[in-house]
């Protein structure tokens, strides 16, 4: 009866969306997690399910999961894991270790531990899950795990930082002072702990591991033992209780035999599913046997459906589990895949996961035996066409939640022919909404964008290309070259040219955020030769505009313009919107610093026409950007300033941080020109200060140069001198970048 309740009332808020109900829900199930360890409940209905849209507040990226119901056994632990210290001389932060073997309740204690820590560090709770003994595909590295907790305090991405040391330095500046507590859940060894420690003493690290960390030396430390007969009992008791069950003998059978928490947990879920279900009396082995036994006994009880579904998303590489996930694996469609992770979820199987509606996780245990499972009754080719189907869908969702952020993904985005729509891809209702998505979902994404490579998948070029976008915008520079030249060599050994040309393309636009323009150029260029080998006109064009920026960023405007030709002539008779907007901008730039105001003013206004027809704000920021440099010119300070500042609330919004540098800076020169010296000084510094953290040579230069000029109005030549000379070793650096520029490639030809 709860299952069919439950199940109903997931279909009666999928198809009436009320989000003051959903709200509600959360909120009341939220309140209720926040003070105890939770077993999982079976009268109450499951977390409620979309297959089209997403909650937009569903979570944070790193904040704790979903715990269970029932807080037995280890009140003393969590008190001394609460209960402030001494306060003493630490090198750091405070370090608390919870260890244990798999199934003693380490990471249910660390999420109740979190929770209730949360108010003594107002500057932040980061969840990460290292998830070590998960599959090598989906395994948080060091370098992955610093950028997204650098990207969680909006420390603005360095291309240049790639290494674990660079990011980690970067990370240790960023937490000085402030009051953090980190949950590391999950790992291994001291090695891979240390790169993350914040630099505050004020601050917290909750590590939970199954053996010591050797070397690491922590505050407090804390062994999770398995429970005794009398905690079993407890533990038991509580669970049958709550989902109205009054069996003193399944109790005392469940504490005669089983002494793990999350064993004990899963024999009482499944006597509430199957009340007539006799509890085994024998000893199940050892008590790392346990949890084996009791999940093997618990999955014989599953009807074929909900055992096929399980299977097959013990497979999946990411650590969240949604309806449209469980239904491309499983070929189910997308209701029977909510009923059967309700199912899953209420005989125990799945834990509700809080970082999207309708999300559930799985236990390494639960995994284990599914797998085993699996290894008996899945071949290599049904394993092999989930997979396919996996990868398939999680292009399209990549191309969804792309587009509405990168106004350039339209043309760029790579889908293969013949997509699988029986499962659509969620819909985003805006770009911050579909980069808060892409932010929640990364780790997951990352994951089978590995596992599509290592099963030498024809979709892992398209996979790869498209994630790119969003990598580049957050600063996962090593995982876009590690991703996009493993690709490459892929399609170098298929003989996929388009493959390749993608690629490169990838890999030169790494190249020129870098600013390594030699290789860049060398980059695009062979793109371009594959490109048109292969006659793809869309990916031609894309490269033909990079070349246009790269020539461009180098002072080449002869060779930046028939580029930017080609381009406009192109899009003109082929293209889209966004590329027609594109080219009209390209142009509206170039005349813009060769002088030509007029046909500046007419293209960059037609471009915003036309980036506001396809609701693409990013190109809208440009544009605003470039008028307001245009009237700046023009001495048209109060036009400039207001389009200035629409601009940087674009790009504030889309967080766009070179974008936001260069805007700063124009407004500095606006302000100077009304006088308003101080504002305009608050702008050049902000300026100078994100330039320097993303390492934008020429506008760390421009900032200076500003600076400066303030600086002389003010009459403090010594300042201005300083900046001054900041800016020319800068000026020097980009000087010494186009000396070494090899002669430019033949002008593009007309388009046909």
């Amino acid at each position: 009866m709860a299952g069919v309740a439950a199940g109903g009332l997931t279909n009666l808020l999928t198809m009436t969306w009320n989000w003051w109900l959903f709200g509600g829900l959360v909120l009341t199930t939220s309140l209720v997690s926040a003070s105890t360890l939770i077993a999982l409940p079976h009268g109450d209905p499951p977390y409620p399910a979309t297959l089209q849209t997403e909650d937009p507040q569903a979570g944070s990226v790193l904040q704790p999961p979903s715990g269970t119901r029932v807080f037995i056994g280890r009140t003393k632990d969590l008190r001394r894991l609460t209960t402030p210290g001494p306060e003493g001389n630490r090198p750091g932060p405070l370090i608390m270790v919870i260890t244990g073997m798999p199934g003693t309740g380490k990471t249910e204690l660390a999420i109740c531990a979190a929770r209730a820590l949360a108010a003594r560090y107002p500057d932040g709770l980061f969840w990460l899950g290292l998830r070590t003994y998960a599959a090598t595909e989906s395994q948080l590295t060091s370098t992955a795990a610093l950028r997204t907790l650098l990207n969680a305090l909006n420390v603005p991405p360095d291309p240049n930082a790639t290494s674990v040391t660079a990011l980690s330095r970067t990370w240790r500046t960023a937490t000085a002072g402030k009051k953090i507590l980190i949950v590391l859940d999950d790992a291994d060894t001291a090695e891979q702990i240390r790169p993350l420690l914040p630099a505050a003493e004020e601050s917290a690290v909750l590590i939970t591991t199954r053996h010591v960390l050797i070397g690491l030396d922590p505050d407090h430390g804390i062994t999770l033992q398995p429970f005794t007969r009398s905690q079993a009992a407890q533990l038991a008791g509580a669970i049958l209780r709550r989902a109205g069950l009054n069996d003193p003998q399944a109790v005392t059978a469940i504490a005669a035999t089983f002494r793990l928490p999350l064993a004990i947990r899963q024999m009482s879920d499944l006597k509430v599913a199957n009340p007539a279900h006799d509890i085994p009396t024998a000893s199940a082995g050892t008590i790392s046997d346990e949890t084996s036994a009791a999940f093997a006994r618990s999955l014989a009880t599953l009807a074929k459906p909900a055992r096929l579904a399980l299977r097959r998303v013990a497979h999946y590489p990411g650590s969240l589990i949604i309806a449209p996930i469980a239904a491309v694996l499983a070929n189910q469609s997308a209701n029977e895949a909510i009923t059967m992770l309700a199912t899953l979820y209420q005989r125990g199987l799945l834990i509700p996961d809080n970082r999207a509606s309708g999300g559930y996780r799985m236990h390494d245990a639960v995994r284990t035996a599914a797998l085993i499972e699996s290894d008996q009754h899945d071949s290599a080719r049904q394993l092999a066409a989930a997979d396919e189907r996996l990868f398939r869908y999680t292009n399209g969702t990549i191309d969804a939640a792309v587009l509405p952020i990168d106004s350039s993904a339209s043309v760029t985005c790579m889908s293969a022919d013949g997509d699988d729509r029986r499962v659509p891809p969620p819909r985003h209702e805006s770009d911050v909404a579909a980069l808060r998505w892409l932010d929640r979902h990364y780790a997951d994404l990352l994951a089978v964008a590995r596992r599509c490579l290592s099963a030498r998948s024809p979709q892992a070029w398209r996979l790869v290309h498209n994630l790119e976008s969003y990598q580049r915008m957050r600063g996962f520079y090593t995982e876009i070259i590690e991703l996009n030249s493993q690709a490459l060599s892929l399609a170098q050994l298929a003989g996929d040219l388009l493959g390749q040309a993608a690629m490169h393309q990838n890999l030169g636009l790494v190249d020129m955020r870098t600013s390594n323009y030699l290789t860049a150029l060398a980059r695009f260029q062979t793109s371009l030769e594959l490109y048109t080998q292969v006659g793809n006109r869309a990916g031609q064009r894309v490269i033909h505009h990079e070349l246009c920026n790269v020539h461009k960023w180098l002072g080449n405007f002869a060779q930046a313009r028939a580029h930017a030709t080609f381009c406009f002539k192109a899009a003109d008779s082929e293209g889209g919107l966004t590329e027609r907007a594109f080219a009209h901008s390209s142009l509206g730039i170039l005349d813009r610093l060769e002088g030509s105001y007029t046909t500046a003013r007419e293209h960059l206004t037609r471009s915003m026409e036309l980036f506001e027809q396809a609701g693409q704000r990013r190109g809208l920021g440009i544009c605003h950007r470039q008028l307001g440099m245009l009237d700046e010119h023009l001495s048209r300070y109060h036009d400039a300033r207001a389009h200035l500042d629409q601009a940087l609330s674009l790009f504030e919004k889309l967080g766009d941080l070179m974008n936001q540098a260069d805007t700063h800076y124009n407004l500095a020169v606006v302000h100077r020109g009304l006088g308003s010296l101080a504002t305009a000084h608050e702008h050049a510094t902000t300026a100078l200060t994100l330039t320097s953290q993303i390492s934008h040579v020429q506008g760390q230069a421009n900032a200076h140069t500003e600076l400066a000029h303030l600086a002389q109005s003010a009459g403090d030549h010594t300042t201005a001198h300083v900046h001054l000379r900041h800016a020319h070793d800068l000026h020097q650096r980009l000087q010494h970048v186009r000396e070494t520029e090899q002669p430019s490639p033949p002008a593009p030809p007309e388009p046909r």
